[in-house]
């Protein structure tokens, strides 16, 4: 990966972690987390499992880690982990259909938001965070591909 493309990357994840701290100010009320910076990390390793690795996973996850005030590596090592097990079940999903893969997103930001309101908030962990995260995620992620291609088209990754 280039300099510029990791540059760019790299303020992109922070724009969009950003928002998902004032989005998830406002849906708190409702049970709701938003996991917008997780599902653009899940469809650029989708896209181009090449230059989309590991290593750079766990960079935008201490990044994120630190822009957001959570003990340090939280991010970094599901991100890691996401990445890593969608670059090992690449091919299996190439065959699945766009819905097939929203809903296989939907499941790991689903996981995501669990994993993290275990070590966040033990004592106030909630199933129905989990659950309505997971339709949070589908319906965020039908419109992500979209988003992806505006915003990556300039950098050719």
């Amino acid at each position: 990966m280039k300099l510029s493309e990791l540059v760019f990357l790299t303020i992109i994840f922070l724009i969009f972690g950003f928002i998902d701290l004032q989005v998830n100010l406002f849906l708190k009320d409702f049970y709701i987390v938003s996991n917008l910076t997780f599902l653009f990390l899940c469809y650029l390793s989708f896209r181009n499992p090449q230059k989309i690795n590991s290593l750079f996973g766990a960079y935008i996850g201490f990044l994120i880690d630190l822009n957001q005030n959570v003990f340090f590596g939280l991010h970094a090592t599901l991100f890691t982990l996401t990445i890593l097990v969608i670059n090992y079940n690449y091919f299996r999903l190439r065959m699945f259909s766009s819905l097939q893969i929203t809903i296989a997103f939907s499941f790991f930001a689903a996981f995501f938001v669990g994993f993290k309101s275990i070590f966040l908030t033990t004592m106030n962990f909630k199933y129905l965070v989990v659950f309505l995260s997971f339709f949070s995620a589908f319906i965020t992620y039908l419109f992500l591909p979209n988003l992806g291609k505006f915003l990556i088209k300039k950098t050719k990754l």
